[in-house]
């Protein structure tokens, strides 16, 4: 009985022991299972650091890839910056026609979006004021002509010794007084829109018209009247603008560390941004020296001819511009450039059949050309085929080790 009691208390010490020591063994077990499991998944890609990617290519993918690649090289040369830019009216090719006297609108000769030439006629308003314009000039011009002829007749006494030397003191006097009188009436008339022809007329003429005609002071395209026939309109009062858009103004916003890289006379390409069809060549005509408050930018000016209506007012369009200063530039082909979401990515040749995934920044892209600002450095080799191919083996050995 104590024999086997003793045996009892033994299989009840040593059972639980041996239990755990299974447990034990079966967790390491399967914790070398899985780690056998994940070493017999061989991953082409490796982290070697929370930001270097690499591809390993086996020799089947390799001579299936046949991945070409190129030599980085750097130059110094003109830096492109990229920015944003509006479309302007030109000031110098706006214009807004005001009424230069008080009157009632009689006519209005062209409408909205009609063209009109320089010097064509607008707007005819009927005045009194104007009508009283015209007599005063016609009193002093007749006036003028009065004093003219008597001076001459005076100067013939004169020299006669017919009529004394103070009688020609007077005769001169009237007759400047005369003709300032005349010029004076003639300068309002000029100020008004009354061309000299028109002025010339009105001596030849038994009758005075009281009608102001307007005229267009430039070539362009009735934006807006802002007056109908029969309107009484009070002088400064708007008429009418006129847009001439074959000249426009065009703003670009610089970042202030880019600007001072600008000069005007820079060279600067302008295209529509999301149609590179539309391109224009230019010049930046002038840089503002201060900072524009509502963009925090700096604000670069070009004045450009239209091209078959383009660009328009209002349009947004993007300017590459070509900087005066010289900065070392990394260029590759457009063909070794991927994304990866908002990043850019190229594949760097590391060795045999590895190649290297890397984030770099771009500081311009133009025809079949990349400008590579950060990111990459002379002497490495960048793919220029199959980035495509090796963009998707990463995404799948990625996916796969997860």
């Amino acid at each position: 009985m104590n024999i086997t009691m003793k045996k009892l208390i033994i299989l009840i010490v040593v059972l639980p022991v041996f239990v755990i020591i299974t447990s034990c063994n079966d967790r390491k077990k399967d914790a070398e299972g899985s780690v056998a499991e994940q070493v017999d998944i061989p991953p082409s890609i490796r982290q070697e650091s929370d930001s270097l990617v690499l591809i390993k290519l086996t020799e089947k993918e390799q001579s299936e890839l046949n991945i070409k690649t190129l030599k980085i090289e750097s130059s110094r040369s003109p830096y492109p910056v990229t920015v944003p830019g509006v479309v302007f009216n030109d000031p110098d090719h706006t214009s807004v026609i005001s009424a230069p006297i008080n009157g009632q609108v009689s006519s209005i000769k062209k409408r909205e979006g009609e063209w009109v030439s320089q010097g064509e006629e607008l707007f005819r308003i009927q005045s009194l004021e104007f009508g009283s314009m015209v007599s005063e000039y016609l009193i002093a011009h007749a006036e003028e002509k009065y004093q003219t002829n008597r001076l001459n007749r005076i100067r013939q006494l004169v020299k006669e010794t017919i009529s004394s030397e103070s009688d020609l003191e007077q005769a001169i006097a009237d007759h400047d007084r005369a003709l300032v009188s005349s010029r004076a009436t003639y300068s309002r008339l000029r100020a008004v829109g009354v061309s000299d022809r028109e002025i010339e007329s009105f001596t030849e003429s038994d009758k005075i018209n009281p009608v102001l005609k307007i005229y267009s002071p430039i070539t362009g395209i009735i934006e807006r009247n802002f007056v109908e026939p029969g309107q009484s309109i009070n002088a400064l009062e708007n008429l009418s603008r006129i847009l001439d858009n074959r000249v426009v103004l065009i703003r670009g916003y610089l970042n202030p560390d880019d600007a001072r890289l600008v000069m005007a006379g820079d060279n600067v390409t302008i295209s529509r941004r999301e149609d590179q069809s539309f391109i224009m060549e230019n010049t930046i005509s002038s840089v503002n020296p201060g900072l524009d408050e509502s963009s925090m930018s700096v604000v670069v000016n070009v004045y450009a001819q239209t091209k078959d209506g383009w660009p328009k007012p209002g349009e947004n369009v993007r300017l590459t511009i070509l900087t005066s200063a010289q900065r070392e530039i990394i260029l590759i082909p457009y063909e070794a450039l991927s994304y990866d979401g908002n990043d850019a990515v190229v594949f760097i040749k590391r060795g045999d059949g590895i190649f290297e995934k890397r984030i770099i920044s771009v500081a311009d892209i133009g025809e079949g050309s990349v400008f590579v600002s950060e990111g990459l450095l002379p002497g490495e080799e960048v793919a220029v085929s199959q980035v495509f191919s090796l963009k998707a083996i990463s995404r799948f050995d990625i996916i796969t080790e997860e």
